[in-house]
C-alpha cells in the first residue's frame, strides 16, 4: 500500500522504474493506473486481505466455531515445544500408577544407557513426540491407529523384532567362537595368519558381534568371499603352523566361514531391518500415551496448537461444499495470490485447493508465486513438489498457465552470471551423488538475466588448515580483512551482511569481531559492530538480568547463587567498578542486604505477595531501572513477556522463572532500522532479504543430515515379518541402505541433498553488489566429503565457464572489482524515543474504604425484600407455566444463589402471587410464552419484554418489577404495546410488582367493535 501510494503521487523510485519498463508504460499512464488500483483497494477494503496462511486458517476456524455454536474463545499456542515439555512431564507423573507405561519408560531408559545416551529419556521423548505434528505422520496416523488398537500389538511386534535380531547375532557369534576355539587348541595367534592376522581377526570380530550392523557389507570385507576361499591365503609366510592351517582350512574352517556368509546373505536384510526398528520401538510404544496426554492437556487448557489448524480445517471441509463453509465463516474470497508457495505444506494446499478451484469455476483467476530453488523449509512441512508439478496435476494443465520469471532485478551482472554457471554444474553433481534427477529438474530454469548495468564483485576463497591454525580461524581473519577493505573504500557498515548456517556460527563471528575490535590489528575508522539476534537477546540487557536476579532472590533468599547474581548485577548497574571477588564477598548472608536499596530489603514479604506483573513494575521503580535509556527496549520487551505469561499461564513467580530459564535464549527484540552496524543472519532468516555486500564466512555445511539430527522415517515393508506389522519409525542412517527400507532412505537422502543445495542457492543470491565466500579447502579427495564446500569446489573446477577465473595456486575464484557507488541518502523517519520507563504506584492513587456505616434492621429488611425480588425475577425468566416453578427455584439453589430457607420463602411468594386469578391465567398452559423476548425496530431501537403471551392476535405484555411503584415504569410498557399494535397484534400491558404483588394495568384490553350488518349484505360464513 505504501508503494502504491508513492506511485499514485508520482514519486519515482527503483521499483517504479522497473515496473514501468516491464509493463511498457509511460510515467503518467503508470501513475494513473496506480491511482485506480489504490482507489479500488481502499474503496473495497473489506474484500482485500493480506494474511499468513496460518492466520487465515485461524480466522476461518474461529468464525466456524462461532457459526456452529461451539466455544470459540480457545487459546492458540504457537510454542509447541513448551507444550510438549509439559505433556511429557505429565506423562512421567503417571509412572508407578500405570504398569505398562512404567515398563516402557524403564526399557527406554535402559536402551538409552546401552547406546551411550542419557538415562533421562525426557528429551528423547520430547524429540520423538514431535512426530505427532509432522504431516507425514498425520497422513498415516489412521493406519497406525488401526494396527496399534490391539492391546497386544506392541508386545507381539517386540517379540518378533527381538527374535529376528538375536537369532542372527547368536548364530554368527556361536559359529565364530567355534572356529576360534579350534585356533586356540592349536596354539594359533593372529601372527600365524596372512594379511596381518586377516582371517583370524575376522573371526574375532564376528565372535564379538553385538548388533546386526556390526556384520555389514563394509565390515565383512571383500576377502571373506574371495581370498579366504583359498586355504593358501590363510597362513602367514613365516608361520610354523602353515601346513596345519591349510589342512584345517580345507577340511573345516572354510566351510564354517561359508556357513556364516551364507546365513548372513539370507538373513542379514531382515535382521538389520528388525534392529533399526527396535532402536526406536520403545519411543513408538509411548507415542499413543503421549498423544493421549496431549489431548487431555489441550482440553484442560482450552487450547489449539498452531500445528493442529490445517488438519482440523481439512477434517471440516472433507466431503463437503467447501466454498459454502468458507463463505459461512466469513472468509470467502474470489481471487487469491499465494506467495512463497514452495514452502506451503500438503495439508495447507488441500485446504486452499477447493477455494482456488471454485474461483476458477466462477471465472476468477488466482496467482501462485514461488521458486522451488528456494524451498528450504521442508523440516517445517514445506512440499516443493506442489510447485514443481503438483498444482498442474491437480488443477489440470488447461486451467494453469506457467510464467517463468527469469529477470533478476536484485544482483549485479557478475553475481548473476556466477550463480547461473555454478548451479547448473552443482545440480548435475548432486544428481550424480544421489542417483536422482530431481535437482536437475528443479534447476532447469536456473539461468537468469540481470537488469543491472554494473558488473559487481564475486570472490570465492578456499582456506587451508595450517599446522596450528584451523581453517575456521583463518576464515575469520579473512572475513575481517574483507570488512575492513569494504569500509575503507566507503561502504557503510549497514550495507554489509554476514550469513551463517547456524546460530552457533553467528556467535563465533560476533565473538571474533568483538575481540578484533579491541585488538591492535583493528583498523582505525572501521566499525566492527554487529546487529544479530544474539546481540539483541532480551537476556543480554543488564536491567533485565538485574530484574530476574531480584525475582530469583525473592523466591528463595537462601539461594547463594541467587544472592551472588543479584549482587553482581546490582554492582554493574551502580557502575562501581569493584573487582568481582569483592562483589561476591559482599553477597554473604550477613552483609548482603546492606548493599541493596532499603525499599527492597524492608518489603520482601510484601513484594512476594504482589501479582507477578505488579511485582516486576515495582522492582523497576525500586532499582531505578527505568532511567537506563539504552536498555528501555529490552525492559519493555521483558514486561510484555511477563504480561503475556500471566495471561497465558499462571500468575506464579516460580513458574515464570522456570519458563524464563528454558526460553530466554529464544527471545530477542526487533532490530532497529537504520542502525549503523553490520547485520548477521542465518541463511533461513535471510531468505527474502537483500544486502549490498554479503560475506559467508563458513560455507561448509553438510549436504546430508548432520550427526545427531537424523530424522525419523515412517517405513513399512511387505517382506517377511514386516508384512503384518505396518508402519514403523526408524532413524535415518546409511545403514538403512542394506535393509528392507533402502528405498525410503534413498528418497530422504535425495531430498536432504536438495534442501542443502537450495540453502546454498539462497545464500549466494542475497547480494546486490558484492559476494564474498570463504570455504575449507576441498581439493583433497576425502576432505569435507558430502559438504557444500566440496560441491562448491567441484562445481567451480568442473565448469568450463567458471574455471576461466580459477586460480589453482591460491585456490581463489575471482570476478569483477569492488566499486562503491554513491547513493542518495534515504530520508530518515522521525523516531520518538522513550527517555524513561514510567511506572505508576496505583496503590497511592486508589484507596479502598476499610469501614462502612452499620445498616439498621429496617434497611436489612428492605434489602432482603429487594434480594427476594431479584431471585423471583431470575426464576421467572425460565418459567413457562406454573408447573415449572419448583424446578426453577431448585435451579437457583443448585447455582448457589439461594439456600434451603430461601427456597421455601420463594415458593411461598409464588403461591401468594398465583392466588390472583389474573396472574394464575398468565401462567396457564393456554398461552404461547416468550420469556425475555427481544424485538428490533426499523430505527434500530431494541426492546426486551420480560414475559410476552400470545394467543391468536391477542398479545399480553407483562413487565416484572422488584422495586417500588414508579410512574416511568408505565411508559416503558406502553412503548412495548405500541410496538406490538404496529405489528398487527391487539396488545394489553401490565406491571407486576413482585415484592408487593400489586398489578397495574397500563394498556387495557381493547373491546372489539362490531359493525351492524346491512340486510342486503351477503353472509360469506367468515
Amino acid at each position: 500500500m505504501r508503494y502504491l501510494d508513492e506511485f499514485a503521487r508520482g514519486e519515482s523510485n527503483e521499483l517504479a522504474q522497473e515496473l514501468q519498463k516491464e509493463l511498457a508504460l509511460d510515467p503518467n499512464t503508470f501513475q494513473s493506473h496506480a491511482r485506480e488500483v489504490l482507489a479500488a483497494i481502499l474503496h473495497n477494503y473489506h474484500q482485500f486481505s493480506i494474511s499468513t496462511i496460518d492466520a487465515f486458517f485461524q480466522r476461518v476456524i474461529r468464525s466456524f466455531t462461532r457459526e456452529a455454536g461451539i466455544l470459540g474463545d480457545y487459546r492458540l499456542e504457537v510454542d509447541q515445544d513448551l507444550v510438549m515439555e509439559e505433556v511429557v512431564g505429565n506423562l512421567i507423573d503417571e509412572l508407578g500408577t500405570d504398569d505398562q507405561l512404567t515398563q516402557w519408560v524403564v526399557e527406554l531408559a535402559k536402551q538409552n544407557l546401552e547406546n551411550d545416551r542419557s538415562w533421562d529419556m525426557r528429551q528423547s521423548l520430547i524429540g520423538f513426540s514431535k512426530e505427532i505434528f509432522d504431516e507425514n505422520f498425520k497422513a498415516i496416523e489412521e493406519s497406525i491407529g488401526e494396527k496399534t488398537r490391539s492391546k497386544t500389538y506392541f508386545k507381539d511386534v517386540l517379540k518378533q523384532l527381538q527374535k529376528e535380531k538375536y537369532e542372527f547375532t547368536r548364530f554368527v557369534q556361536g559359529r565364530a567362537k567355534s572356529v576360534l576355539t579350534d585356533f586356540q587348541s592349536l596354539g594359533l595367534s593372529a601372527n600365524d595368519f596372512k594379511y596381518g592376522g586377516g582371517v583370524y581377526n575376522l573371526f574375532v570380530k564376528l565372535s564379538e558381534v553385538k548388533s546386526v550392523k556390526d556384520f555389514s557389507e563394509e565390515k565383512k570385507g571383500k576377502r571373506a568371499e574371495n581370498e579366504y576361499q583359498s586355504s593358501k591365503n590363510w597362513p602367514a609366510k613365516d608361520s610354523p603352523h602353515t601346513v596345519e592351517i591349510i589342512r584345517k582350512a580345507d577340511e573345516k574352517w572354510i566351510g564354517q566361514l561359508n556357513e556364516i556368509i551364507e546365513f548372513r546373505n539370507r538373513k542379514f536384510q531382515v535382521a538389520l531391518s528388525a534392529e533399526v526398528a527396535l532402536n526406536n520401538f520403545y519411543s513408538f510404544g509411548l507415542l499413543s500415551d503421549i498423544s493421549r496426554k496431549l489431548a487431555e492437556y489441550k482440553k484442560e487448557n482450552n487450547m489449539m496448537l498452531l500445528a493442529d489448524a490445517p488438519q482440523f480445517l481439512n477434517g471440516i471441509i472433507r466431503d463437503s461444499d467447501t466454498p459454502f463453509i468458507y463463505e459461512k465463516a466469513g472468509s470467502f474470497y474470489r481471487n487469491f495470490l499465494i506467495d512463497e508457495f514452495q514452502d506451503t505444506s500438503g495439508l495447507q494446499w488441500k485446504n486452499f485447493q477447493p477455494l482456488l478451484s471454485n474461483g476458477l469455476d466462477s471465472g476468477y483467476p488466482s496467482m501462485i508465486v514461488g521458486d522451488v530453488k528456494q524451498a528450504i523449509y521442508r523440516w517445517r512441512g514445506g512440499d516443493q513438489t506442489l510447485l514443481q508439478d503438483g498444482i498442474e496435476n491437480e488443477l489440470g494443465s488447461s486451467r494453469t498457465e506457467i510464467n517463468l520469471l527469469n529477470k533478476n532485478f536484485r544482483s549485479a551482472k557478475g553475481i548473476v552470471s556466477f550463480n547461473n554457471a555454478l548451479f547448473k554444474e552443482s545440480s548435475t553433481i548432486v544428481a550424480a551423488e544421489t542417483g536422482l534427477s530431481v535437482s536437475i529438474n528443479e534447476y532447469s530454469d536456473v539461468e537468469q538475466q540481470s537488469t543491472k548495468q554494473d558488473d559487481g564483485f564475486v570472490r570465492v576463497q578456499f582456506v587451508e588448515d595450517d599446522f596450528d591454525i584451523k581453517w575456521r580461524d583463518r576464515a575469520l581473519t579473512q572475513m575481517a580483512l574483507h570488512i575492513e577493505d569494504l569500509q575503507l573504500r566507503g561502504v557503510k557498515p549497514g550495507d554489509i551482511a554476514l550469513l551463517v548456517r547456524k546460530n552457533e556460527d553467528g556467535q563465533q563471528v560476533v565473538s571474533y569481531l568483538m575481540n578484533h575490535k579491541n585488538s591492535p590489528e583493528a583498523k582505525p575508522g572501521c566499525n566492527y559492530d554487529v546487529v544479530s539476534s544474539e546481540s539483541l537477546r532480551i537476556d543480554s540487557a543488564g536491567a533485565v538480568n538485574l530484574l530476574t536476579a531480584a525475582l530469583t532472590y525473592l523466591l528463595n533468599p537462601e539461594d547463594a547463587i541467587a544472592r551472588a547474581q543479584l549482587a553482581y548485577e546490582f554492582d554493574r548497574q551502580q557502575d562501581s567498578k569493584k573487582p568481582p571477588a569483592e562483589v561476591f564477598r559482599g553477597s554473604s548472608p550477613v552483609t548482603f542486604e546492606n548493599i541493596l536499596p532499603p525499599e527492597f530489603t524492608s518489603k520482601k514479604i510484601f513484594l512476594r505477595k504482589l501479582p507477578l506483573f505488579e511485582l516486576t513494575e515495582t522492582l523497576i521503580e525500586v532499582f531505578e531501572l527505568g532511567t537506563h535509556t539504552g536498555e528501555l527496549p529490552y525492559l519493555i520487551a521483558f514486561q510484555d513477556l511477563v504480561l503475556d505469561f500471566v495471561n497465558r499461564e499462571h500468575n506464579n513467580l516460580g513458574a515464570f522463572l522456570n519458563w524464563w530459564n528454558d526460553n530466554k535464549y529464544k527471545k530477542s527484540i526487533v532490530a532497529p532500522s537504520g542502525a549503523n552496524a553490520m547485520q548477521i543472519h542465518t541463511v533461513h532468516k535471510a531468505k527474502g532479504l537483500q544486502f549490498n555486500y554479503v560475506i559467508i564466512p563458513f560455507c561448509s555445511w553438510s549436504l546430508d543430515h548432520e550427526f545427531g539430527k537424523h530424522p525419523n522415517l515412517w517405513v513399512r515393508s511387505n517382506e517377511s515379518i514386516f508384512n503384518e506389522i505396518g508402519y514403523l519409525p526408524v532413524k535415518y542412517s546409511s545403514s538403512l541402505k542394506e535393509s528392507l527400507f533402502a528405498d525410503d532412505y534413498l528418497i530422504e537422502n535425495g531430498r536432504v541433498y536438495l534442501d542443502n543445495l537450495n540453502l546454498l542457492y539462497v545464500a549466494l543470491t542475497r547480494a546486490k553488489k558484492g559476494l564474498f565466500v570463504l570455504a575449507p579447502d576441498a581439493s583433497v579427495k576425502r576432505d569435507h566429503n558430502g559438504s557444500v564446500a566440496k560441491l562448491l569446489y567441484g562445481s567451480i573446477t568442473g565448469s568450463l565457464e567458471l574455471s576461466k577465473n580459477w586460480n589453482i595456486h591460491t585456490k581463489v575464484w575471482n570476478s569483477g572489482e569492488v566499486v562503491v557507488s554513491t547513493e542518495a541518502e534515504k530520508a530518515t523517519e522521525k523516531v520518538v524515543s522513550l527517555e524513561k520507563y514510567k511506572t505508576t504506584a496505583w496503590r497511592s492513587k486508589m484507596i479502598v474504604k476499610q469501614t462502612a456505616r452499620a445498616r439498621t434492621s429496617e434497611e436489612d429488611s428492605q434489602r432482603q425484600k429487594i434480594n427476594y425480588g431479584i431471585y423471583l425475577h431470575s426464576a421467572l425468566a425460565t418459567i413457562t407455566y406454573a408447573s415449572d416453578i419448583p424446578k426453577a427455584i431448585t435451579q437457583l439453589k443448585f447455582d448457589g444463589k439461594i439456600n434451603l430457607s430461601d427456597e421455601e420463602i420463594l415458593l411461598k411468594k409464588f403461591e401468594q402471587l398465583l392466588t390472583n386469578p389474573l396472574v394464575a391465567d398468565w401462567f396457564s398452559p393456554g398461552w404461547e410464552v416468550r420469556n425475555e423476548a427481544h424485538s428490533l425496530l426499523p430505527g434500530g431501537k431494541e426492546y426486551r419484554i420480560d414475559r410476552l403471551l400470545i394467543k391468536d392476535k391477542r398479545a399480553v405484555v407483562i413487565d416484572f418489577k422488584t422495586g417500588v411503584v414508579q410512574k416511568q415504569d408505565q411508559h416503558q410498557v406502553g412503548e412495548y404495546c405500541t410496538m406490538l399494535n404496529q405489528m398487527g397484534f391487539s396488545a394489553e400491558g401490565y406491571l407486576l410488582y413482585l415484592n408487593s404483588g400489586e398489578i397495574i394495568n397500563v394498556v387495557p384490553p381493547k373491546t372489539p367493535k362490531t359493525k351492524k350488518r346491512s340486510e342486503n349484505q351477503l353472509d360469506l360464513g367468515i
